[in-house]
């Protein structure tokens, strides 16, 4: 039986905890601040990719707008809310998360 079948999907709470664990390896600023698990009320979904099927997790996060300070990035106050959507198949092992922001492209 292929991995990815055999492999369950997490809770939300595990998915919040890993999100800005995640996100530092992908993005150059910092995560901002979750502010909702869920907030298209989809629950977990599963879709299929190139490397096989992964849950989806949506989740509202705020970031801040940065400035500069030599070369760290410093929050601003202001920011705004973005759609943030974690993708996880914990049977992969070379890529078991994946983030989008915005709208999640099926299929890729």
């Amino acid at each position: 039986m292929p991995s990815y079948l055999s492999a369950n999907p997490g809770t939300y709470e595990d998915a919040a905890k890993l999100l800005p664990e995640i996100w530092e390896t992908k993005y150059p600023l910092p995560y901002g601040k979750l502010i909702k698990k869920d907030p298209l009320n989809q629950g977990i979904r599963q879709i299929s990719r190139k490397k096989g099927k992964y849950w989806v997790y949506n989740f509202e996060v705020f970031m801040p707008k940065y400035e500069r300070k030599e070369t760290t990035p410093v929050p601003k106050r202001e920011g705004r809310n973005i759609h943030v959507f974690f993708f996880w198949n914990p049977g992969i092992i070379d890529e078991p998360h994946r983030i989008e922001l915005g709208e999640p492209h099926e299929g890729k």
